[in-house]
């Protein structure tokens, strides 16, 4: 269901030192803020794996300003998130990046610019159509039937079993709840997110000097989109990427460009950071999780177009594709994992590749 709203459907040690904030607001908010380096924290969100997110929302404290990677789901996460940042620091925000047009990274954008009026807003040069055509038809569809939802989620908590048949275990009656709740937020104040489109964008890379810190914008290419940014701190070792990474099941999902992802990702490691901030999940120390992504998704390629050539249908080659080597190490044993591998890679994946070995655009 949540493909429905987004369409889509964590390297080295970092020798910085990590600072868990214990704010009263922390605990409510469903974040955790950490400091990685001087002037950088990572809001990082709490809720357990599922198919329904918000993003994680990093501060980049500079002398005179703040530069904010992504904007989150809804305003009130967006103001929890706000409400962190001003926790530390009361310098303005001068920017906002958009790592790509899904709702939960920019459905909060509106909120942002009425704390800080005079943001600017960076995303790249293809973000401003799709979240006018695409993102704006999924809003609509989610609003129609989240609320279906959101209802089955709870009720399947309460008979105690999972979408398999089988007994719910701790690990998704945690995960059905978080969704049920992010889904019901989004429900309320969905229909009055004003679509607040980027002032600044950028097609190959942008680079801001603040003192010593270099904040180096990117696009390395379509992965999970077409629009996908990262925020690159060579001098820190941190890269915040977007949902080009997510842990612990990446979201490959139905606007993904699965022939090209893998090569966006190899660009990535190119980099060489030694801390890697995802846009769902914890922040990863080793890099073993983007190689795995990385594998999968030539793998998930190279066979959908095999699959083409041979001239197989949609479902033919969804039978054909075999990815259990991989989903053995991002699944292992857990039946949540495997519903959110089920859901955006074998499903909307597939297709995704299908649909690009057939010349058709997302």
């Amino acid at each position: 269901m949540r493909e429905s709203l987004r369409s889509c459907s964590w390297i080295p040690a970092f020798a910085g030192t990590t600072i868990a904030f214990a704010c009263a607001f922390s605990a409510q908010a469903g974040i955790k803020v950490e400091k990685y380096a001087e002037g950088v924290y990572v809001a990082v969100r709490t809720e357990p794996p599922g198919l329904m997110f918000d993003a994680n929302v990093v501060f980049l404290v500079n002398d005179e300003d703040v530069v904010v990677v992504d904007a989150n789901l809804t305003p009130s996460s967006a103001k929890e998130s706000i409400a962190a940042l001003r926790a530390i620091t009361k310098r303005p925000v001068r920017y906002l990046v958009n790592t790509h047009w899904h709702i939960d990274h920019v459905g909060g954008n509106a909120t942002w610019r009425e704390a800080y009026p005079g943001i600017e807003f960076i995303a790249h040069t293809s973000a401003r159509e799709d979240m006018l055509k695409t993102g704006e038809t999924n809003r609509k569809a989610f609003l129609e039937g989240g609320g279906g939802f959101a209802k089955q989620l709870r009720e399947k908590v309460q008979k105690g079993e999972n979408f398999a048949g089988k007994a719910l275990t701790e690990e998704e009656r945690e995960a059905y709840l978080a969704d049920a709740t992010l889904v019901e937020s989004y429900l309320r104040e969905g229909p009055a997110i004003e679509a607040v489109l980027p002032t600044l964008a950028i097609d190959g890379r942008f680079v801001l000097r603040r003192g010593e810190r270099v904040i180096d914008i990117r696009h390395l290419g379509a992965g999970h989109t077409a629009a996908d940014l990262v925020v690159h701190l060579p001098n820190e070792g941190i890269l915040i990427a977007g949902d080009l990474v997510v842990f612990p099941v990446p979201l490959v999902g139905s606007t993904s460009y699965p022939s090209a992802y893998a090569a966006t990702l190899g660009r990535l490691l190119e980099l060489k950071p030694k801390l890697i901030v995802p846009g769902h999940g914890p922040i990863l120390r080793k890099d073993d999780h983007v190689w795995t992504t990385m594998r999968m998704l030539e793998a998930l390629a190279s066979q959908v177009g095999a699959a083409v050539a041979r001239g197989e249908t949609l479902e033919q080659a969804r039978r054909s594709v075999h990815l259990e080597k991989y989903r053995a190490t991002l699944v292992g044993e857990s039946p949540q994992r495997e519903l959110i591998f089920r859901s955006y890679v074998l499903q909307p994946g597939i297709e995704a590749a299908y649909n690009e070995a057939k010349g058709k655009k997302p």
